[in-house]
């Protein structure tokens, strides 16, 4: 089995899909004391609250690779793109990694000192780079023989500092893009995964081919029993509903919605998406929703039943199909009702040829709804014929 060192661990999403790859998770480390809370409950007691700005090699138990979801707060398109910033710690200059000509030279621009640290949160990257540095000074055996970072699509630019900080230390470099919504996950998150190999290793590697023919339907991660304190007030429900039919022509099933609670927020020029479609990319500082067509069923697409709840304190039916808000009682019993729109009778044609009895046609035997069953090379002799055309109710 492999082992792992799991830094930047947060929750632990790089950590749960290293154990599901069979890795062994020797030691996670994070800054956030609620991360770290967290990660404990899903992936395992391995996780210690710390600054990697205060570990050293002595901390770090040998392992066959590191992985590291570096900060991404200063490159990523949501955050403030301050860029990877350092600081000279003999005299506390303060200048931007600059990622065009990169040559990994990176001395203070005002005393020419090569002692730094990380200015910005996604310098964080050199804290790694000074863990590999002390690795192979004190420590060679240490020293893992596969490095895999994770970081947002904002990080291309910097591809060439990654690849000329891995040479450096011994590695060869690798990367792609990928995007979750062709891995089974209906959210678009693109990510870049960063592998770097031991130079020591022979061979090349390679990526797993990513599909991009199929991508699973929003409503089919979404839990069928929410709790009410997750639902939103009805005057705010109506704006985002509203916000988003400006974009939209109609409401299907499920339409995601991003952050309920900041009515101007925006992601790519847009508040809502189209029925199904996946989820807009999940942020630390947003909290987004769902806008959901309420019944027992999501209605299939091009069915005429639509759904809509109506309150018991007085609010009106919804024609567009979408719920009002749940609610608990206030002081009384307060209920939803359902009420549907039953669709228009189906007309079914009866067709009898080879002779079926009333009891039979009773059960449905030579009965097509619609449309007449296929024609046989047999029928030249006794064509079907319609022998009773009637409206039933739509069946159960």
């Amino acid at each position: 089995m492999y082992t792992v060192n799991d830094f930047f661990c947060g929750c632990g999403g790089l950590g749960l899909g290293l154990q599901q790859a069979g890795f062994k998770i020797l030691k996670a480390w994070d800054f956030d004391k609620f991360a770290v809370q967290t990660y404990r409950e899903n992936i395992g007691d391995h996780v210690e609250q710390a600054d990697i700005k205060e570990l050293h090699i002595e901390d770090i138990p040998k392992a066959d690779a590191w992985a590291f979801g570096f900060p991404c707060q200063d490159l990523s398109a949501a955050g403030k793109q301050a860029g990877i910033k350092l600081e000279c710690t003999d005299c506390g200059e303060v200048w931007e990694v600059g990622y065009k000509n990169y040559t990994g030279e990176n001395a203070c621009p005002k005393c020419g000192g090569g002692n730094y640290r990380a200015a910005t949160r996604s310098g964080m990257f050199f804290e790694i780079m000074r863990l590999l540095q002390e690795a192979g000074e004190k420590e060679p055996d240490k020293l893992p023989k596969i490095l895999i970072a994770e970081n947002v699509k904002a990080l291309g630019p910097y591809l060439p500092v990654l690849a000329a900080e891995y040479g450096r230390a011994g590695y060869k470099s690798y990367y792609q893009l990928f995007n979750s919504k062709w891995w089974g996950v209906p959210q678009n998150r693109e990510r870049y995964i960063v592998i770097g190999i031991r130079d020591t290793m022979e061979g090349a590697y390679r990526y797993p081919a990513e599909q991009h023919e199929w991508i699973p339907k929003l409503s089919s991660v979404l839990e069928k029993d929410v709790p009410e304190s997750f639902y939103i007030d009805d005057d705010k429900a109506q704006k985002i509903i509203d916000q988003a039919l400006q974009r939209l022509a109609k409401m299907g099933n499920v339409h995601a919605t991003i952050t309920p609670d900041r009515e101007v927020k925006q992601q790519n020029g847009r508040r809502a998406k189209e029925d199904e479609e996946e989820m807009f990319t999940l942020t630390a500082q947003d909290l987004h929703g769902v806008i959901q067509r309420q019944g027992k069923d999501l209605i299939p697409p091009g069915d005429t039943c639509a759904s809509a709840l109506m309150h018991s304190r007085g609010l009106e039916t919804r024609q567009d199909g979408i719920s009002h808000c749940l609610k608990g009682a206030e002081g009384g019993s307060s209920k939803n009702y359902l009420v549907e729109k039953v669709p228009p009778p189906i007309t079914e044609v009866c067709v009898d040829n080879r002779q079926f009895s009333k009891k039979a046609m009773e059960k449905g035997y030579g009965v097509s709804i619609g449309v007449a069953p296929a024609l046989l090379s047999s029928d030249c002799n006794e064509p079907k014929t319609v022998i009773e055309e009637r409206s039933t109710p739509p069946r159960a």
